[in-house]
């Protein structure tokens, strides 16, 4: 039987919510996104909508790793055993993470009893596997234990999932496009937590008139003939798909101007943003958008939106200060205007030569210092 989801190109008046999900199709390393809002307002309908619009991937047929054919390096030991290969495409999955799901099951499970035995290795993958190139989505993720939101945070973030037990190690790859919902009326999350979620979007219940009308027409539609109404939105939904491959395309070629840079670097500094991070996913997500729009370099529209949606979750000093809002973004970005021909874009090389941490190879001079080796 087949299961028709709600097409995510029909979704009405929650535009901050799909630019943010279909930037992260655009550019996965982007890592996810964290929606908030009240019960009823299509948080998971537009999570299990996404693999309409997302690109299909290539795995070899039988990997339950989900390993890509391009990168042997990183094949698990399945593929590396196969002789030859059948590779297939497939659509993206939406793999759910339940609510009570142990450790175990999350990450793999090693036979300890017959490894002690017999000496034999057996592995059996978690949710993590599967979830590799996949979207991996929590509902209610603020209700999830924390040693779990912690454990699938860090794996994502590594792009590594890990399991040892009696001397005994398992690696495999585990970069998924991480998605969680929550309704902040039933308790949120920690800071640490939130800092985790690249991108974050609130969204709340639609009060313009014709689009609640428009809902209500569309859903009954979908009830009555989902297959019919998946159907009527299938060009919409191919083109966007097109346009995502497009982008990618188009990524790596796109540059921002070292003036933007160096603005929102001011940005985080001057409100005492915490974390680095923060301003690595800015400038990802500003790449993302610019090449989404075709546009050769990233505009100051591209930044303030990146802006938005990677530093309203985000606490300040340490903590102590609650995090900025949209006009505060707004206010810095007053008078600025992007340049027909930026003068200079970012230079995304380092210096290879200095291998050191510290600047020149040396410690601030003091009574107790010693000269620090710069090697």
């Amino acid at each position: 039987m087949i299961k028709y989801r709600f097409p995510f190109m029909a979704i009405i008046g929650q535009d901050e919510l799909s630019l943010a999900l279909i930037l992260n199709l655009v550019n996965p390393r982007i890592g996810g996104v964290l929606i908030r809002g009240t019960k009823g307002t299509g948080k998971s309908t537009a999570v299990y909508g996404l693999p309409q619009i997302a690109p299909l991937i290539k795995v070899h047929e039988s990997c339950g790793y989900n390993c890509s054919p391009e990168d042997p390096g990183r094949w698990c030991p399945f593929c590396k055993s196969c002789q030859t290969h059948t590779i297939i495409e497939k659509e993206v999955e939406v793999v759910n993470l339940p609510m009570n799901i142990s450790e175990e099951n999350l990450s793999g499970r090693i036979d300890v009893e017959r490894l002690l035995k017999t000496g034999d290795k057996i592995f059996t993958p978690g949710l993590l596997a599967k979830a590799h190139r996949q979207i991996l989505y929590i509902d209610e993720v603020n209700l999830i234990p924390d040693h779990i939101t912690d454990s699938l945070l860090d794996v994502v973030a590594l792009g590594v999932n890990t399991v040892e037990r009696e001397g005994f190690a398992v690696q495999h790859d585990a970069r998924s496009l991480l998605i969680g919902t929550m309704n902040s009326e039933e308790g949120e999350l920690r800071p640490q937590i939130l800092d985790r979620f690249p991108l974050s979007v609130t969204i709340s219940t639609i009060r313009d008139v014709d689009d609640r009308q428009e809902i209500i027409r569309r859903n009954f539609a979908f009830e009555n003939d989902p297959a019919q109404f998946v159907e009527s939105f299938r060009d919409v939904s191919v083109m966007m798909k097109q346009s995502i491959l497009t982008a990618r395309e188009k990524l790596p070629e796109t540059t921002i101007p070292e003036s933007l840079v160096k603005k929102v670097v001011d940005f985080c500094v001057h409100y005492m943003v915490d974390g680095h991070r923060p301003e690595i996913v800015i400038v990802k997500t500003a790449l993302a958008y610019a090449a989404l729009e075709l546009e050769p370099f990233v505009e100051v529209k591209h930044v303030k939106i990146a802006m938005k949606l990677a530093l309203l979750h985000r606490t300040r000093d340490g903590g102590l200060k609650k995090a900025v809002n949209a006009s505060d973004i707004d206010s810095w970005f007053e008078g600025v205007k992007t340049d027909p021909e930026p003068d200079q874009a970012f230079s995304m090389e380092y210096d290879s030569q200095n291998l050191s941490i510290l600047k020149g190879g040396y410690l601030t001079p003091s009574k107790k210092s010693v000269k620090a080796s710069p090697n």
